[in-house]
């Protein structure tokens, strides 16, 4: 496991009690199984009656459990702490701040939607500054097949997960709509490979957009954002040249809604993996 160093200069007295055992819970958390002891000791690099004392109120905290053979994982309250953080998660609140960002760069709508009863609801927008845009609002629907956000839920959601959602026949919304299940089926896998979704006027006639998916703590897509425009001022040049953007801002609301990017020796940067503070010095 890597490790990070961390400035302690500013922390005195029982603050670093703390921070020790912050670090005890990471530990647990980032193991992915339960950990002897021994482990414990091994990988935090604190003295043994240290981390004896650490486990102990923790255990009496319900922070983390012990069994009968000495084995430690983390407790019911780490159970009830989540379910507090992801019952007061607003997707729509926190993609605001990003939403507009993609707006002051493209100088175009963003839209953000999530599925609900099998076609795409529409719950943040920030409009455009031009008088000419999309017509979406928040609170109308579109559906799944023909639009980007709608192709972004399908294209990451697992083959069962399509199968129920797909149901033919596809409407035509325009004349460049996908009505072929086996046509928009290919057309999934490719949006997957290039990591974002194109509607190609698709879903309304004279309308361009980009879309990338959104993921939960678990690595479910919830949601995704687009970029959307007229389609004369929109081309697929446009699209392309800001299709990675859109992902890299749709990352970051990922980040924010507790997903964790899986470690990948092809990611454009060195792979990465839960961290553990460097206590040997505390």
């Amino acid at each position: 496991m890597s490790e990070m160093r961390m400035d302690l200069a500013s922390i005195s007295g029982s603050a670093k009690g703390l921070v020790k055992g912050v670090a005890v819970v990471d530990l647990l958390a980032a193991s992915g199984r339960p950990m002897r002891l021994t482990d414990l000791v091994d990988e935090l690099g604190l003295p043994h009656a240290t981390v004896v004392r650490l486990v102990d109120v923790l255990v009496q905290l319900d922070i983390v459990r012990v069994d009968e053979r000495g084995i430690y994982g983390l407790g019911p309250r780490t159970a009830a702490w989540g379910q507090a953080f992801l019952a007061q998660l607003d997707i729509a609140r926190l993609a605001f701040d990003l939403m507009e960002t993609l707006v002051a760069e493209t100088d175009e709508t963003c839209f953000l939607g999530v599925l609900d009863r099998g076609s795409v609801l529409y719950v943040a927008a920030v409009s455009s500054p031009q008088p000419v845009r999309p017509a979406a609002t928040v609170g109308s629907r579109n559906p799944l097949h023909s639009t980007g956000i709608g192709k972004c839920l399908l294209a990451w959601s697992s083959p069962a997960r399509r199968d129920e959602l797909l149901h033919e026949p596809l409407e035509a919304r325009t004349p460049n709509t996908i009505t072929e299940r086996a046509a928009l089926l290919a057309e999934l896998e490719r949006c997957v490979e290039r990591g974002y979704v194109i509607d190609d006027i698709e879903n309304e006639e004279g309308v361009r957009c980009v879309s990338a998916p959104v993921f939960d703590h678990l690595g479910e897509v919830v949601a995704a954002l687009s970029v959307s425009a007229p389609a004369y001022r929109f081309s697929r040049e446009d699209v392309e040249r800001y299709g990675p953007r859109v992902v890299e801002i749709a990352r970051e609301l990922s980040a924010r809604a507790g997903h964790r990017l899986p470690s990948r020796p092809d990611d454009d940067g060195p792979a990465t993996e839960p961290t553990t503070p460097d206590l040997e010095t505390l």
